[in-house]
């Protein structure tokens, strides 16, 4: 009466992009900071916005989440003001970030 349906692979030829595993953050304080470089160590790109943060405290999670996206050998591209995008060198590979950034100018 009841049989297994045999399971068809409906991802068949998709491919996860770096895109798709964008990690969009609005920062609210210095406490995160150990939060948004977990997401890049877990090969994620990461969007951050600052705008919440006052200049020195955007400063030094700036200086810190730039010196973990170096030793990842990755890039962080400013977007606005006090918005920033780092992603490891793995993250740009497949250049779904790089068509990004190429059609935001």
């Amino acid at each position: 009466m009841f049989k297994k349906k045999s399971r068809k692979n409906t991802d068949a030829g998709y491919l996860l992009s770096s895109f798709d595993r964008l990690e969009h953050r609005i920062v609210n304080d210095r406490s995160e900071l150990l939060d948004l470089c977990n997401v890049l160590l877990e090969n994620r790109a990461l969007l951050a916005n600052f705008e919440k943060l006052s200049i020195e405290d955007a400063n030094y999670m700036l200086t810190f989440l730039s010196g973990a996206v170096y030793a990842l050998k990755g890039e962080v591209h400013k977007i606005h003001a006090k918005t920033f995008l780092f992603g490891a060198e793995s993250e740009f590979k497949d250049g779904t970030l790089n068509q990004y950034l190429k059609e935001r100018d």
